[in-house]
């Protein structure tokens, strides 16, 4: 392939897929010029085809072109992730023990040092986190990952940290509890959609 041909693929495929906007592109139609995305860049027989040349290529033996709105592995998992940051979110306004110092609504808000603190601003991080990675699209963003599952985990450690620590003369109420097994989740989520980005960068090599 000439060098100019090369550069220009390589400029062209730093685009959005013509396909699925929200997608970067990893090559270019060979027979319309489009930007592709993973899903829709299928090799046949020594080209690169999107959804409508596929089509015209192979006629009725042709598969059906992808849906723009098809949820990835890696996707869905993200907004698990993100479910489960409001949640444990959400379980910070509960009370966080059964009497005394956060027994009351806000329970996890007061102002005397505490773990739940940790828990609090680390479910907040995320929640806004996550947003941000939402509305910047679907690209290759693996750091947003790896820091949703930080803050997943550290969300997850001041609620054990909260129960198993409570303000003096006091126990633990549901609100420490909601927020741990959010927090975990939002951390294993964050993990598995982390891999699904990486093979996914893997394939496209």
């Amino acid at each position: 392939m000439p060098s100019e041909e090369r550069t220009e693929r390589s400029t062209r495929s730093v685009e959005r897929c013509a396909f699925h906007p929200t997608r970067s592109s990893v090559s270019v139609c060979d027979g319309c010029g489009r930007p592709l995305c993973l899903t829709c860049a299928v090799p046949v027989r020594g080209r690169v085809l999107g959804p409508e040349c596929l089509t015209e290529e192979l006629g009725a033996d042709a598969p059906p072109e992808p849906s723009p709105r098809a949820a990835t592995p890696g996707g869905r998992m993200r907004a698990v992730a993100g479910v489960a940051f409001l949640v444990a979110l959400g379980a910070t306004l509960l009370p966080w023990s059964r009497f005394g110092v956060g027994s009351g609504m806000f329970g996890a808000w007061g102002r005397e040092p505490r773990w739940a603190h940790l828990a609090t601003m680390a479910s907040a991080s995320g929640a806004l986190l996550w947003l941000v990675r939402r509305l910047l699209g679907d690209g290759d963003r693996r750091g947003f990952d790896v820091a949703l599952a930080v803050l997943g985990a550290l969300t997850f450690a001041g609620a054990l940290l909260a129960i198993s620590r409570p303000p003096p003369f006091t126990h633990s109420a549901v609100g420490p509890w909601v927020a741990g097994i959010a927090g975990a989740v939002a951390c294993a989520a964050s993990l598995v959609a982390l891999r699904s980005a990486r093979d996914q960068s893997r394939r496209a090599r």
